[in-house]
């Protein structure tokens, strides 16, 4: 059910035009002293795949799998994992063109081995 409004919320988004707000610093969501940490420019998948959780631990169910070379951000760490919102559909940035289903704007916990910060590139 909550992947189920959680889509509808992103494809509501998409239809309507409006964006889907990122986590910053000083959201109401998570405290700019907590957000320290995280990379601004997201975090990609380094592992062939990693279940994206409901929740922080293999106890949660999983919600669907990302892929090597998807983006996500990261608004929260606790115990080894990182709360993420995935930047777009899983496979489509990567090239791979597999898709486990999950879209832009999902959101879930995935450990925080399998990611690596993104390089911020400026073009002048």
């Amino acid at each position: 059910m909550k992947r189920l409004i959680l889509t509808t919320a992103a494809v509501a988004a998409v239809l309507s035009g409006t964006a889907i707000p990122q986590a910053t610093a000083g959201t109401p969501e998570q405290p700019a002293s907590a957000r320290a940490d995280f990379s601004d420019c997201g975090y990609v998948v380094t592992t062939d795949a990693v279940r994206l959780r409901t929740g922080p631990g293999t106890r949660y169910a999983a919600l669907g799998l990302l892929r090597r070379g998807d983006a996500v951000y990261a608004t929260q760490a606790r115990r080894g994992w990182y709360r993420v919102r995935l930047m777009f559909d899983s496979g489509s940035a990567s090239g791979t063109r597999k898709s486990s289903g999950l879209r832009e704007g999902t959101t879930g916990w995935v450990v925080k081995r399998a990611l690596r910060a993104s390089v911020c590139t400026q073009l002048d």
